[in-house]
């Protein structure tokens, strides 16, 4: 599993950090509202990402815990059958949530700068809480050892989802007619390699450019027009 650790505003706010194998204490004692769910989160062993289900029903929220190292890559992807039901994640010790759903979307990455107690929130937004509203959800989430290795597989799909759309949008074509490659970290940022099938006018290499947080920086045209 698009994406880059943000701060906003959030209608019904709440903290939590996550832990590196079990509940930490700084997560038990944050704020939080009493009606939250908190879990654990524990990977198989050898497996790099996991899948959480279930349901949450009005104010009752649901807070993942889960622990990252620096220089890891975190990836979440979030499905939910509510319009009005969203996911935060939180970084260690933090004030205010890295990513907030209601305002950037349902798929988060990153190359985390800060090792500790990490936490994905599930909740429903205000309105949908005073109705007593129930979402039913799922969240993939996953840590790589080492970003853009080979298990990066959640953060490197949503990366190249994104330079399907951007190339797409730039060559004027669907995305169905652009083919990417893996991607490749180069230093502290990343790359991934593509072409664009544009019919008559032929086929147009590119390279779409990643930040180090993956987040989309640029295409750069690798076959020129005239091509």
């Amino acid at each position: 599993m698009c994406m880059a650790l943000q701060a906003f505003g959030l209608l019904n706010p709440r903290t939590i950090p996550i832990l590196t194998i079990a509940f930490s204490v700084g997560l038990l004692s944050s704020p939080a509202s009493a009606t939250d769910r908190q879990e654990a989160v524990q990977f198989a062993r050898g497996r790099t990402s996991t899948t959480l289900s279930g349901a949450i029903r009005g104010s009752d929220g649901v807070r993942y815990a889960l622990g990252a190292r620096a220089g890891q890559t975190m990836s979440v992807l979030f499905k939910a059958g509510n319009r009005s039901c969203y996911m935060n994640v939180w970084a260690p010790g933090a004030d205010s949530a890295a990513f907030i759903g209601s305002s950037s979307g349902n798929e988060y990455a990153a190359r985390l700068t800060v090792s500790g107690d990490y936490a994905v929130q599930v909740y429903l937004m205000r309105n949908a809480a005073r109705r007593n509203e129930t979402c039913r959800y799922s969240v993939v989430v996953e840590i790589t050892g080492a970003p853009g290795g080979v298990s990066a597989g959640t953060s490197d799909s949503i990366m190249q989802d994104v330079c399907r759309s951007e190339a797409a949008t730039l060559y004027g074509v669907k995305p169905a007619n652009i083919s990417v490659g893996a991607i490749v970290a180069k230093g502290r940022a990343f790359q991934v390699d593509g072409v664009a099938d544009k019919d008559a006018e032929g086929r147009k290499k590119l390279r779409c450019l990643f930040k180090a947080d993956r987040t989309f920086d640029h295409i750069m045209a690798m076959t020129s027009d005239g091509n």
